[in-house]
């Protein structure tokens, strides 16, 4: 009975090769999917209460209709999810006018940070905002 042939050196390296990357995707979707649940997380349990007590903490005030909040937020989208801090996410058309009033907002998106609230979608200035809260 003939012996098997053994797999060349090429073959070896290219299984090996095939091996790694799996394990390298395997790594880069279990993290992305911690990000994901983070994000989650910020967007689905960020009361106001929550956020007033932490003036440390980024608070982003959006509308699902908005269109300012439609321009502006996309690029923080990718911020928010690897983010290693804590952010709140929240939804303006849930609050009360007092609420509204607490957090002194008036249009969207407003981003609220170390006590003040600004409401802009100029992406300079909401780099500025995102570099002084992270």
């Amino acid at each position: 009975m003939p012996k098997p042939k053994e797999p060349t050196t090429t073959a070896k390296a290219h299984d090996l090769i095939k091996k790694t990357i799996n394990i390298v995707l395997l790594i880069f979707s279990t993290v992305l999917l911690a990000f994901s649940l983070k994000l989650t997380y910020e967007v689905a349990y960020s009361p106001l209460q929550a956020a007033v007590q932490h003036p440390n903490r980024l608070t982003i005030f959006y509308r699902p209709g908005c269109g300012r909040c439609h321009k502006a937020l996309p690029r923080m989208i990718p911020r928010l999810l690897f983010s290693t801090k804590r952010d709140y996410l929240i939804n303006a058309d849930g609050l009360s006018q007092a609420q509204l009033r607490k957090a002194r907002l008036k249009l969207t998106p407003g981003f609220m940070y170390d006590g003040k609230t600004v409401q802009t979608v100029d992406s300079q200035r909401i780099d500025q905002i995102w570099k002084q809260s992270h």
